[in-house]
């Protein structure tokens, strides 16, 4: 064992980093969860660009169907943002795309809900409905419903916004993009909630 004192000791030093460099990654750590989290939080709606049908059955992943036919399915030669978006064809009967979203809340909530939607030659009658729509399933078993309305005929990708707030204790919303039309073509695209804080 040499033990010259030219040779450093190696316990001399210490690798260990110090509480200031510990507590700065610590923060740096907590700081980019944080931002992370946000960013996951920014939109409850899943797929909402209907970019994803994993099974290939025009219903895209983690939405489901009410009366739709199969010319109402996801398209992607059609999209305000990315490659794809869903379509719906007006012939008198509803068509519904539906996403239940598990984020049970308190009255007075607040969220907004936006989304794209297009139409080509969407005849509404006199009762009919183009719309995308965020339905609070109230605690007490009742609903509450807030929606936007798109105009009939023909529009080129359009922004449609509504705030949404909550009148009572809920368990859950359901997103809903909705036609009910004699005939035309309506595609929605981009569909975001996300709470206001």
């Amino acid at each position: 064992m040499n033990t010259s004192p030219n040779r450093p000791s190696l316990t001399a030093h210490s690798s260990k980093p110090s509480r200031r460099v510990l507590a700065t990654l610590l923060l740096a750590a907590v700081a980019a969860a944080v931002i992370a989290g946000s960013a996951l939080a920014a939109n409850l709606v899943k797929n909402g660009s209907f970019e994803k049908d994993s099974n290939g059955d025009g219903v895209p992943n983690s939405w489901v169907g009410n009366g739709l036919t199969p010319a109402d399915k996801r398209v992607c030669n059609q999209s305000y943002a990315g490659n794809c978006s869903f379509k719906m064809i007006g012939d008198g009967n509803i068509r519904e795309l539906i996403q239940v979203v598990a984020a049970p809340g308190l009255l007075g909530d607040e969220f907004n809900l936006t989304a794209w939607t297009k139409g080509k030659a969407v005849d509404l009658g006199t009762s009919g409905v183009a719309r995308v729509h965020v339905q609070f399933n109230n605690s007490d078993n009742s609903i509450t419903i807030v929606w936007f309305d798109m105009p009939g005929g023909s529009s080129p990708w359009t922004k449609h916004q509504v705030s949404a707030l909550a009148s009572k204790n809920f368990d859950s919303i359901t997103i809903f993009a909705q036609l009910l039309a004699d005939s035309g073509k309506m595609w929605v695209d981009k569909v975001k909630l996300a709470p206001n804080p």
